[in-house]
């Protein structure tokens, strides 16, 4: 499984309480106080996973609210690649990218599925300088469902 960690929603929700508190003892939070506790409410509730499982053959998304959340599935089998995919921020040739140790500041590494039928899919975006971990993540899930990493 790959996806936000649970950590995440616990934090979002502990925070979402701890405001709605606050203004219980406070009196109110005010529009702006309100539309932040919306927000740590609504960040408890949403999910982006990723679960492959190649014993069933299956690989699945769900992305969006706990309660609302879908996404594509499809067969582990049907898979052809995953790919490091590198955007450098402010280059219009991605193809000629500098050096790791010159990369600018919002450059991303992306993780991307590709399937054997054409279609692709981002699993994840980071920072570039988080990209080591991203990669080990992506070495897993190949060696998981039996398929190659391509940088």
């Amino acid at each position: 499984m790959y996806g936000i960690p649970v950590w995440y929603r616990i934090v979002s929700g502990a925070t979402a309480l701890a405001l709605v508190v606050a203004a219980a003892f406070s009196g109110g939070l005010g529009i702006a106080g309100n539309v932040i506790v919306v927000i740590a409410a609504l960040a408890a509730l949403y999910q982006e996973r990723w679960t492959f499982d190649p014993g069933s053959d299956s690989c699945t998304g769900r992305i969006g609210l706990v309660f609302a959340a879908k996404g594509p599935t499809y067969k582990a089998s049907d898979v052809a690649r995953l790919r490091l995919d590198i955007f450098a921020k402010g280059r219009l040739d991605q193809k000629d990218l500098p050096p790791e140790d010159k990369m600018p500041f919002g450059s991303q590494a992306r993780l991307i599925v590709e399937t054997k039928d054409g279609e692709a899919f981002m699993l994840d975006s980071v920072p570039f300088k988080r990209r080591a971990e991203l990669e080990a993540s992506a070495l897993a899930i190949a060696d998981a469902i039996g398929v190659t990493l391509e940088s």
